[in-house]
């Protein structure tokens, strides 16, 4: 994930990647490709010799080619179509709460659990930390995100919930498991859309985190455009009601929020050299 989450910051799965440039050289060897066919053409028409000829007049050093009896074919080709990544819905509760519009572009939204969102990497050990701290595991934490798979939007609503633990220290674990790859990452409480939200800038030229507690669980607005941040929070459901504007049932009151206190996270020692 220079990842922060299922698809965010970010190696995004379901997103369109950055193209892969070729190998160096491989222009080369295409114009050498390209002789070869040409040589193959003159010869068909007109005879090897002449075809030879040609081939080492300007340059003087004769090009190799095969006897008439060999046959050029082309390499089989490696540009097969790889089947599409399977769309997953591991927390269908968590989808409804998210919207599947933002700002007239339509969202495609998906689901996981920890397990299969978490790997090996500083954000993810820091996260599984947190989860054996208050006594879970990744099976118990549940993710889900939209996202416009085109780009054309500059942002992704995610939503966090881990059952059992407050959403404020599910917030806070997320911000501490940042911090391990982006310790200058700065936090602030700021007005947006008529409410708080705790701001995560990560500094320039990266994706900032908008994020908000409500209703039991932590939406994760990354964007660096104020205006999609804005739009993003109007269009969540309102606090109290589930998406069709029902009343939610209430969570059970357990007075004011103590922080849960863990060790702090450390990234990864870099590998030793040999």
């Amino acid at each position: 994930m220079q990842a922060r989450g299922p698809r965010t910051r970010r190696v995004q799965p379901g997103r369109p990647e950055t193209a892969h440039h070729g190998p160096p050289g491989s222009s080369s060897r295409a114009n050498g490709w390209q002789i070869v066919a040409i040589i193959a053409l003159i010869a068909a028409t007109a005879g090897w010799t002449t075809a030879i000829l040609l081939a080492t007049r300007d340059t003087g050093t004769p090009i190799a080619a095969a006897s008439p009896t060999e046959s050029i074919e082309p390499e089989p080709s490696d540009d097969s179509t790889l089947p599409p990544v399977a769309d997953t819905h591991d927390a269908p509760e968590l989808e409804s709460r998210l919207p599947r519009e933002l700002q007239g572009t339509t969202l495609q939204v998906q689901s996981w659990t920890g397990v299969g969102i978490l790997s090996d990497d500083n954000f993810s050990t820091s996260v599984t930390a947190f989860l054996a701290c208050v006594g879970k595991t990744p099976d118990d934490l549940r993710v889900a995100q939209a996202y416009d798979p085109d780009q054309a939007i500059d942002g992704s609503i995610g939503i966090y919930q881990v059952d059992g633990v407050s959403p404020e220290d599910v917030r806070d674990a997320l911000i501490a498991a940042w911090k391990v790859d982006s310790p200058d990452m700065t936090v602030s409480t700021v007005k947006l859309g008529g409410q708080d939200v705790t701001k995560a800038d990560f500094g320039e030229d990266t994706i900032d985190s908008w994020l908000i507690v409500r209703d039991g669980v932590v939406y994760d607005i990354e964007t660096n455009d104020q205006e999609v941040a804005a739009a993003a929070i109007a269009a969540l459901p309102a606090p109290g009601t589930t998406p069709s504007g029902s009343a939610r049932p209430a969570a059970p009151s357990g007075g004011s929020h103590k922080p849960v206190v863990c060790p702090s996270p450390t990234a990864s020692p870099p590998a030793s050299a040999g």
